[in-house]
């Protein structure tokens, strides 16, 4: 059997090709590697949140969350020095309200965690999800001297990023204990942070125990990246000879603290 092709009938209507344009778009867009969407994370944060073992689509896909910081050869990240569990993420969009929301599902979250995206905004509904303690050591010291074991709790209001940035995170740090010391637990801190337009400001409480931390910090907010802290270490008087070790790798003796300035 033989087709013949007529060119001489009328071409297709130029609302015919723009349809095809934008299916042929749309397919090539759901197609996206979650790999894509990895070194987006990777950069902005610089390498402080990575998406490790990304597998998927940027819409749908799956990953752990690591905790890392960048190399010192080439433009990569290093292995991540905490992960988390896999989650996954699904993504509705559209076009009507300009718009795509996604849920995110992890066996910490206390419910699926809502973000929706905007082509300048950026929200996260309320939530709290627990994590193990180990992963504070990625954001730098006192946490990556200590290299805490323990247990950790994040809640966090709705947040927003964009024209108006704001939202508070509030992390606590339960029943803390280091490798490094013989003294168990450590204590238990909170970790407070506020949301601003350049960056986010934080505070450090304890709440208990014999190693007494206590400081204020920023992400950021200074020179667009970096954290930077500052504050103090003591111990409770039962507990001095006991963590006199540890204290002099937190900081620089000054009477009867240890000042920490990172």
């Amino acid at each position: 059997m033989t087709v013949f092709l007529n060119t001489a009938g009328k071409s297709f209507p130029k609302r015919f090709w723009v349809i095809a344009l934008l299916v042929v778009l749309a397919i090539c867009l759901s197609q996206i590697p979650a790999s894509s969407l990895a070194t987006v994370v990777d950069s902005r944060s610089g390498c402080r949140v990575v998406l490790h073992k990304s597998t998927g689509t940027i819409w749908n896909g799956s990953a752990a969350i690591g905790f890392s910081e960048p190399d010192l050869v080439g433009d990569s990240c290093r292995a991540p020095v905490a992960l988390t569990e896999r989650f996954t993420w699904k993504t509705h969009c559209s076009l009507m309200n300009g718009q795509c929301l996604v849920e995110i599902n992890f066996v910490s979250l206390n419910k699926p965690l809502i973000a929706t995206l905007s082509l300048n905004q950026i929200k996260v509904a309320a939530g709290e999800m627990s994590l193990p303690a180990s992963i504070l050591e990625a954001f730098g010291n006192p946490w990556s001297t200590l290299r805490p074991r323990g247990q950790l709790i994040a809640q966090w209001s709705d947040l927003q990023k964009g024209s108006d940035t704001a939202g508070t995170v509030r992390l606590n740090v339960i029943n803390l204990s280091s490798p490094i010391s013989t003294v168990k637990p450590l204590g238990s801190y909170q970790i407070k942070a506020n949301l601003g337009q350049t960056g986010a400001s934080f505070v450090i409480d304890t709440t208990a125990g014999p190693l007494l931390l206590n400081g204020k910090g920023e992400v950021g907010a200074k020179d667009g990246s970096g954290i930077h802290f500052l504050g103090s270490a003591h111990a409770a008087p039962e507990a001095e000879d006991s963590l006199i070790g540890l204290l002099s790798l937190l900081g620089k003796k000054d009477g009867d603290i240890y000042r920490m300035q990172y």
